[in-house]
């Protein structure tokens, strides 16, 4: 029988595409009370809902693996001494850059010496003889990277769950009927105390680690245009920051009536 061949991802898709159907023609069903809604809106809708759904059903699933690799995985602290290389194609594939892997070498719990490739690649050189925290077990064909720069995407993960998921909860709590008044409430607060500090944050650090890696060698061919540009926007993204966080300093602590 066909239904017996559906795998697990197959029922997990049928089932939030039903739910998407169901939402976005509740959704409609609230926005025009007085006329019936077309096929082609509903489709639109429930498109939508399903690509958000979708994502974040990713999103959470990708995030889960890693906390449970974080917890799970024995740790080491492994030396990096060499590194593979690969051409990454930019947008259109017009335009390709150099992405560096990390070899690291270290000696497993058991005593056994390994030499194996991590989970990250970048566009900064490796440094050779710098030690990283790295996770393995037994079988992996690559060790799970635990350092700054695999934090970093991780925080971005994060951002980006917290946007699609808010707005997953309040597109169903619309189509349920619920008051959206709290829910407006709760996404400008969350605007204005998390996604947006933690935005300038990410554009602070990724402008910052840039020049990092300009200035200490490990991407000596950025063009000096691009390195003013960078410096440029780091001062006024810092500046940026701190006028933020006094503004949400004197709101925070602005007496309320």
């Amino acid at each position: 029988m066909i239904l017996l061949s559906i795998t697990n991802y197959g029922w997990v898709t049928i089932a939030l595409a039903g739910l998407s159907i169901v939402v976005a023609i509740k959704v409609l069903q609230r926005m025009s009370s007085n006329r019936n809604s077309g096929f082609i809106s509903i489709g639109f809708v429930a498109l939508i809902v399903f690509i958000l759904l979708s994502l974040s059903l990713s999103l959470g699933n990708f995030l889960g693996r890693f906390v449970a690799k974080t917890i799970r995985l024995p740790k080491y602290e492994a030396k990096i001494v060499d590194y593979t290389t690969h051409q990454s194609s930019g947008s259109g594939g017009r335009r390709s850059s150099t992405m560096f892997t990390p070899v690291v070498s270290f000696t497993t719990h058991k005593g056994i010496p390994l030499k194996i490739a991590t989970d990250i690649s970048s566009g900064g050189r490796p440094v050779t003889g710098e030690l990283i925290t790295i996770g393995y077990e037994e079988g992996m064909t690559t060790a799970e990277e635990f350092t700054g720069s695999k934090y970093l995407l991780i925080g971005g993960a994060c951002t980006m769950l917290l946007i699609m998921g808010y707005f997953c909860i309040v597109g169903i709590a619309y189509a349920m009927g619920a008051e959206m008044r709290v829910y407006f409430s709760i996404g400008i607060n969350l605007l204005l105390y998390v996604i947006f500090p933690i935005g300038l944050m990410f554009f602070l650090g990724a402008v910052g680690y840039a020049l990092f890696l300009y200035f200490t060698g490990q991407k000596p061919n950025m063009p000096g245009w691009a390195v003013g540009v960078c410096i440029f926007f780091l001062i006024m993204l810092f500046l940026g920051f701190i006028s933020y966080l006094q503004m949400l300093y004197k709101r925070i602590s602005a007496p309320r009536f």
